[in-house]
């Protein structure tokens, strides 16, 4: 439908809402550009995303360059479920001894459910994905699992233990199936970020998405509180009828929020020791939107802290920010507090933002606790070596950076409680003499 004008605040406010209501809609638009890359790819193999699995049968490496951040120590598997028709059966095999999740996030990357190791054990099972307004029982021997929305991304993660163990984790995680429950013709959302900076298209293709309920209680009710930026759920050219000031806000801010987000990403959670922790929010933000879209622009996907708590660093224990053409150290202490694993990787920093896998000769992406060949010290430490340059003691703790700015990832998946709770505290990557 089309709409009539609509009447803006002063000035200072105008500025405020533009700039609240794309934090608000950016994580939306970055889950849709995800999905349809990745759509476009299973596409080419004859396959689809909506309601039907897409695995992915190898490890992560620099040439993947749809999913931000990606990992290095599982297989993914996607697909964009959606149940407006009818519910649909997820089957999740046993998997004794191997670490695996499925994610259901909704479209603003909320997690509204986690299966698996942590929540489920490893016996496997099958899950009836239900939306809010399914009245019935589940299948025999089947859990229902009751969401509140209608359409989600699932992202699976199998564990990859080493090299030797690629083809056990593929045959694992092809036990991983989705089967709708009635016939559907459903299809992904067309509503992607606009290719360029066009605010009038951004709020269009907003409104597209924020119209496709049921949606999430905090997410009607924000879109309410900042309807006076264009916020307007299924309507189109909400930025013509914008009052000047509004649409001069959103010309002039849309040139920047981007920008401000890249620059913000260090201050995203709480530094320790020159390590970014995850605020508590991660995976489920609640009202945090801006926490929300800076997460949607270099992590999208995350996991809640019980599940996996990620830290981040870009600097130095002197703050100095990390660069490949300098040699690092950092000290693994030996116990430390996870059920699962844990794992560091090194990314690339892009000018946009966003961070990728770093090519190198000996195409190692990450070092964790099950890296075959790892020196260990007299108290069982490691120490990883970060640089550009093979150190000369050898490759065996060598983590490889590019000849440039750098960000390393420190992932521990089922973290212990001192971990979540910030009282463990990993040791800040040093500077080599």
């Amino acid at each position: 439908m089309e709409i009539g004008s609509v009447q803006a605040p002063s000035k200072a406010k105008e500025a405020t809402q533009a700039r609240d209501a794309f934090h608000f809609v950016y994580p939306a638009l970055e889950t849709m550009r995800t999905l349809e890359n990745i759509e476009r790819l299973a596409k080419a193999n004859g396959r689809t995303v909506v309601n039907r699995i897409s695995h992915r049968s190898t490890l992560a490496g620099p040439r993947d360059r749809v999913v931000t951040a990606p990992n290095n120590d599982t297989l993914y598997s996607t697909a964009w479920l959606d149940v407006s028709a009818g519910p649909v059966m997820l089957t999740v095999p046993p998997l004794p001894g191997r670490y695996h999740s499925v994610a259901l996030l909704d479209l603003f990357t909320d997690n509204q459910a986690v299966l698996g190791t942590r929540a489920n054990g490893s016996g496997g099972g099958r899950y009836w994905l239900a939306g809010p307004r399914w009245r019935g029982r589940p299948p025999p021997g089947a859990t229902l699992v009751r969401l509140p929305v209608d359409e989600a991304w699932v992202i699976v993660r199998v564990l990859v233990d080493g090299p030797t163990d690629l083809k056990a984790a593929i045959a694992a995680q092809q036990g991983f199936t989705l089967a709708a429950s009635v016939p559907t013709t459903a299809r992904l959302p067309r509503a992607a970020m606009p290719a360029a900076g066009d605010a009038a298209a951004f709020l269009d293709r907003a409104n597209e998405l924020l119209a496709r309920g049921p949606l999430p209680p905090v997410i009607t009710r924000r879109a309410r509180q900042i309807a006076g930026a264009g916020i307007l759920p299924g309507t189109t050219g909400a930025f013509a009828a914008l009052s000047p000031a509004m649409q001069d806000a959103w010309q002039q801010g849309y040139k920047t929020y981007e920008r401000d987000m890249r620059e913000g990403l260090a201050q995203v959670g709480v530094t320790r020791q020159a390590w970014v922790y995850p605020a508590p929010g991660l995976g489920r933000f609640g009202t945090d939107w801006l926490y929300r879209s800076r997460i949607a622009l270099a992590g999208l996907g995350a996991l809640p802290i019980e599940e996996a708590t990620y830290l981040t660093a870009v600097v130095d224990a002197a703050g100095a920010p990390l660069d490949g053409r300098s040699s690092y150290r950092l000290r693994v202490p030996a116990d430390i507090p996870v059920d699962g694993f844990w794992s560091i990787t090194m990314y690339q920093r892009e000018d946009d933002g966003r961070t990728f896998l770093v090519a190198n000769p000996i195409e190692r992406y990450s070092i964790g606790n099950r890296t075959p060949g790892l020196v260990r010290n007299g108290d069982g430490s490691v120490d990883i070596v970060m640089s550009a340059s093979a150190p000369v003691a050898g490759n065996a703790n060598w983590l490889p950076a590019p000849a440039g700015p750098f960000r390393v990832s420190f992932r521990a998946y089922l973290p212990r409680a001192p971990f979540i709770q910030g009282r463990f505290m990993l040791p800040p990557i040093e500077r080599a003499p």
